[in-house]
């Protein structure tokens, strides 16, 4: 009994909060080897008292969701004086804090006293435009796949909406354009969780939330992300595992740049009768991209080297 508590208490132990989807996967990748991180949403009054005693004892406290307002697991923790604090920015959390920064509301012990990580280089520039001392931390996807996986016989194009009332942020008006102009073309919407896409053309299956997306990536031969603010994609990083080819609004390795939806269209053309063609590869570029910079566990070993940096300062 003595030696398991004594190892117990030579973990390092993590709380993590914030966005469901990323915070449960998170948790689970980063577990093990010494460390313990534990998910807690906002959920129940059980599930908060849970929360409030392990962030007592917790070595550091980890939010994924940025935000310079103090909501109530951060407001929380700063009256329990937690010191070491990191905030995981992904992507349309940082257009929030602009309007936040610019009505004044933003929070100085948030702003000054916290670590400020972001995935992606674009949402960084704008942290520290706000005054944010952020750095650059991409997050571990445990749903990218160790190698690629063959194209399907049947060309199509996989989107991603969560909601109608979102539809603007994710391109949602280039998405129906665009499967309307392409009737010969499958297209597939994933993620609808609230509202419904009226008048939708034949060619556009709308599915709900889907837990895992794999199915999704296998039966698909390209990935369109046509957001208009967007961090490091976990769709896009798991589409390129899996070989598929992927346009994207932002500049990325190993995706193709489209900033419209006549070129996102031309560029599926272009695929559409190479596959016809029986032309159409995997995207090697892409699988390069995800071997070489984005695999889980090599995410991993990045943070928590970051982590035991932050808990010996």
């Amino acid at each position: 009994m003595m030696l398991r508590t004594s190892r117990e208490s030579s973990k390092r132990r993590v709380l993590v909060h914030g966005l469901p989807y990323f915070g449960r996967m998170f948790a689970d990748v980063m577990s093990g080897n010494g460390w313990e991180f534990r998910f807690y949403p906002d959920s129940g009054i059980h599930n908060l008292l849970a929360m409030v005693r392990y962030l007592k004892s917790c070595d550091l406290a980890y939010q994924i969701g940025g935000r310079v307002t103090l909501g109530k697991f951060l407001r929380l923790a700063k009256f329990m004086d937690k010191q070491k604090i990191v905030v995981h920015w992904c992507g349309s959390d940082a257009l929030v804090a602009q309007r936040d920064v610019a009505q004044g509301k933003a929070e100085a012990w948030i702003t000054n006293k916290l670590h400020h990580w972001s995935d992606s280089e674009a949402v960084t520039r704008e942290l520290q435009a706000l005054g944010l001392a952020c750095e650059i931390m991409p997050l571990p996807s445990a749903s990218i796949p160790d190698h690629p996986s063959p194209l399907p016989a049947q060309f199509s194009v996989l989107v991603y909406v969560p909601g109608a009332d979102r539809g603007e942020l994710y391109g949602l008006d280039s998405i129906l354009e665009v499967a309307r102009e392409l009737p010969q073309v499958p297209f597939e919407l994933v993620g609808l969780k609230s509202g419904v896409v009226s008048n939708s053309p034949p060619n556009l299956s709308i599915h709900g939330h889907a837990a895992d997306l794999s199915p999704f990536y296998r039966r698909t031969s390209v990935l369109w992300r046509p957001v208009r603010h967007d961090g490091v994609s976990f769709m896009v990083l798991e589409a390129l595992g899996h070989g598929r080819h992927v346009l994207w609004s932002y500049p990325f390795p190993g995706c193709v740049h489209v900033a419209s939806a006549a070129q996102a269209r031309a560029c599926r053309v272009a695929l559409y009768e190479r596959h016809q063609q029986g032309q159409l590869e995997i995207n090697e570029a892409g699988v390069r991209v995800i071997a070489q910079g984005y695999l889980p566990q090599n995410i991993k070993k990045q943070i928590l080297a970051r982590l035991e940096g932050i808990l010996q300062s």
